[in-house]
């Protein structure tokens, strides 16, 4: 349970720690002017003689001593980050003076900051909603140009804009309800029952197409757990190497030189794979190799996505059909690559049949010159982004918890949505639909428990 006492200032270094250009310690609460006022001298007029959101050039002062020169920003209450009276004191980037800074903020009256604890407070003003502030988290951690866009675009209120337009319409149809329901003389008539009917079966529609999203969230935020398999020598590591765009496995013309797996994560077709390149699928006696072999056979029963590489310039062989027949039985998404494409395409029309009742996913590839590629990424966007979804813009849910609530209010508002099809008493509509409102705002954390709060906000650095 989070007990910091919301009406103290506190501080924390904001950027990360080492050596750098500058540092920037972050102050926020009622006391931030006072608390400067002790340890920054500007140059000039008093800092909060100046304008708000304005450099200040001074002196940072520890123990009454220069310790350093640096800017300083004061923004007002209900203006800044946080929406309390904060600033940005920043310092050459030293790992001693950003820690004589900051010590200095804390001899001044600052308390330190906890995890998150700036957007956390964001988050209790009213300056962003909590799947705002858990996007800041997921941005913050992006490795890729993904889930950077998909963060970016939660942080700036894609979700919850989403989710407070049809947050507003269902509040109206439970206004016109319990209006109904509290007087009864007044009948809401058929056009009233039509337009509450629309409204909920509007609602249910869009909650669809939000909880729809999830397939492509997670495959960001998360990373879909990919497999590359396939016979020894069809060009696995090759393809692993193109996909990451570095040379990370090691590629030779011998048979077997993968022995265990790899593992990495790599952008691809605006998904994020967690590749896994795993030894070459044989039936061989060589221990070590038949290790491998087990190892490569255990991943394909965790994976999301297998991506089965078969050599297109030769004909199948025994170790290619036994490897296909068990992919059959693999619930996760599956991918053909016929690799080696610069060569002759030897494969007779049964083998490619065989392959295809595997998938209908299929690309033509060459790995060693990267010819194909782009179809590869288009097939991959293809099966985790089907609704084409442009994750700066559009709303996206990534989480189990998100797409748990929006399902329940799916499930209430059908429920309400049959129930005035039957002709049922409009008070038990209106206690399906105050329901599913609920499970509504559970879905961008408007109604949800300090313990889930806390959750969230444990998982930032300090400083943030």
């Amino acid at each position: 349970m989070y007990t910091k006492n919301l009406f103290s200032t506190v501080a924390a270094v904001s950027t990360p720690r080492g050596k750098g250009g500058i540092a920037v310690v972050r102050i926020s609460g009622a006391d931030t002017a006072k608390i400067l006022e002790k340890c920054f001298v500007p140059k000039g007029k008093p800092l909060t003689e100046r304008p708000y959101r304005t450099a200040v050039y001074g002196d940072i002062l520890s123990g009454g001593k220069i310790i350093d020169s640096g800017i300083c920003t004061l923004y007002e209450e209900g203006r800044s980050f946080t929406g309390e009276m904060m600033a940005e004191l920043s310092c050459h980037g030293g790992v001693f003076i950003t820690r004589e800074a900051l010590e200095a903020v804390f001899a001044a009256g600052a308390e330190p900051a906890g995890p998150g604890e700036f957007t956390r407070r964001a988050f209790i003003n009213g300056k962003m909603s909590l799947s705002e502030a858990e996007a800041v988290g997921q941005l913050i951690d992006a490795d890729t140009k993904s889930r950077a866009e998909m963060a970016s675009g939660a942080v700036r209120g894609n979700l919850t804009s989403a989710i407070g337009e049809i947050d507003r319409e269902l509040l109206d149809v439970m206004t016109a309800l319990y209006a109904a329901i509290d007087y009864p003389e007044e009948d809401v008539g058929t056009e009233g029952e039509d337009e509450i009917l629309r409204v909920v079966s509007e609602s249910a529609r869009a909650i669809d197409g939000l909880r729809k999203t999830y397939k492509t969230g997670r495959a960001v935020a998360d990373g879909v757990k990919t497999v590359i398999c396939g016979r020894p020598n069809v060009g696995k590591s090759s393809l692993y190497n193109l996909l990451l765009g570095e040379e990370r496995a090691i590629v030779t013309d011998v048979a077997g030189t993968t022995r265990d797996t790899l593992e990495d994560t790599a952008d691809v077709g605006g998904v994020t794979l967690r590749l896994l390149d795993t030894a070459g699928i044989r039936d061989t006696d060589d221990k070590v190799e038949k290790i491998g072999v087990e190892r490569a056979y255990s991943k394909l029963s965790e994976a999301e996505l297998i991506i089965c590489v078969i050599d297109s310039s030769s004909h199948l062989d025994g170790d290619d059909r036994e490897l296909i027949d068990r992919l059959k039985e693999s619930s996760a998404e599956k991918i053909v690559v016929f690799n080696k494409d610069d060569l002759d395409f030897a494969l007779s029309g049964d083998e490619i049949g065989h392959i295809k009742s595997v998938t209908p996913h299929t690309v033509a590839l060459s790995a060693l010159r990267g010819d194909g590629k782009a179809a590869l990424e288009e097939e991959i966007g293809k099966i985790f982004n089907e609704g084409g979804l442009d994750l700066s813009s559009d709303a996206v849910i990534w989480s189990a918890a998100q797409r748990a609530s929006l399902d329940r209010a799916y499930d209430l508002l059908e429920g309400a949505r049959r129930a005035l099809e039957d002709g049922s008493p409009l008070d038990a509509v209106g206690v399906v639909c105050e329901e599913a409102l609920a499970e509504l705002r559970m879905a961008d954390g408007r109604d949800v428990s300090d313990d889930i709060i806390d959750g969230i906000f444990s998982k930032f650095c300090v400083g943030k």
